[in-house]
């Protein structure tokens, strides 16, 4: 299953000193399937100071290409290999995002309007589960991290087991080990706060995506950690594929890992909505 990047928790881990001052972190997570141990490399993660690179893999036989984030003094790059170009998000084109999805909204309301009453409410209350606020703010986005007292190991590390809730119902489980206990500590904070400036910048923006992103990211602090482990909950019961940390290590990252491929076009924000 498709985790959107930050709001499943994958990114939270910090770089403690270690006589490397100048040196970077190297992430990889797989999937794995349990029942027979098979295991696929998902994501690629690249920090260096306050810059983070995030590549997402697809699976065998998709035939997609590996999609890139890139997160950089305080702006994130999405980077599209297939057509060779990218889209940069600031707090001008979040605004402009954000004001194109207002007016989204407002059509959509308008058409309501003209529903008969019994259809309108129906269509109000789907799309109140799918958009917090929608109908009038009576569906709300809620998220906690709830420490279920158990721990688990996973690659001889000792971890904390916790589950996510979304909207009261268990979403998933994430086993966490203590920031002190993997290397990275300073960059990945610099780079966690850097991508959540990004989203806190729309949050503002757009109103009903306020409450969703801090409940998010407040979620992520209470849990404290980096999660080596995730399990996604299925109708109450954790499904037979999860998330784990494969590789972490300390090495130095080529400054050229975080810039834009050269002859990438800049893609606007009317070329992604299409208006």
């Amino acid at each position: 299953m498709t985790r959107p990047v930050l709001t499943k928790m994958t990114i939270a881990a910090l770089l403690a000193a270690s006589g490397l001052a100048n040196a970077g972190v190297y992430v990889e997570m797989a999937d794995r399937e349990i029942a027979n141990n098979k295991t696929t490399v998902v994501q690629k993660m690249y920090v260096q100071g306050n810059a983070g690179r995030f590549v997402d893999i697809p699976e065998p036989g998709d035939g997609g290409n590996a999609t890139a984030t890139i997160i950089k003094d305080g702006t994130l790059y999405a980077i599209d290999d297939t057509d060779k170009t990218y889209m940069q998000l600031d707090k001008a084109s979040m605004e402009s995002l954000a004001k194109k999805m207002n007016e989204g909204l407002a059509q959509v309301k308008e058409q309501l309007a003209k529903m008969p009453p019994e259809q309108r409410a129906q269509m109000e209350q789907m799309l109140g589960k799918q958009i917090p606020g929608f109908a009038g703010g009576d569906q709300k986005w809620t998220v906690d991290a709830v420490d279920t007292g158990k721990s688990d190991k996973v690659d001889g590390r000792t971890c904390r087991l916790w589950d996510v809730k979304r909207n009261g119902e268990l979403d998933e489980q994430l086993c966490v080990v203590p920031f002190s206990s993997l290397p990275g500590k300073e960059n990945f904070q610099q780079v966690f706060g850097n991508f959540a400036k990004v989203f806190e910048e729309m949050a503002k923006a757009v109103p009903m995506l306020s409450g969703l992103m801090s409940n998010e990211f407040s979620a992520q602090q209470k849990i404290n950690g980096f999660p080596v482990r995730s399990r996604d909950y299925e109708n109450g019961k954790l499904s037979d594929v999860e998330r784990i940390m494969k590789v972490w290590r300390e090495e130095n990252v080529p400054a050229a890992m975080f810039a834009v491929p050269a002859g990438y076009k800049r893609k606007s924000m009317e070329e992604m909505t299409g208006q």
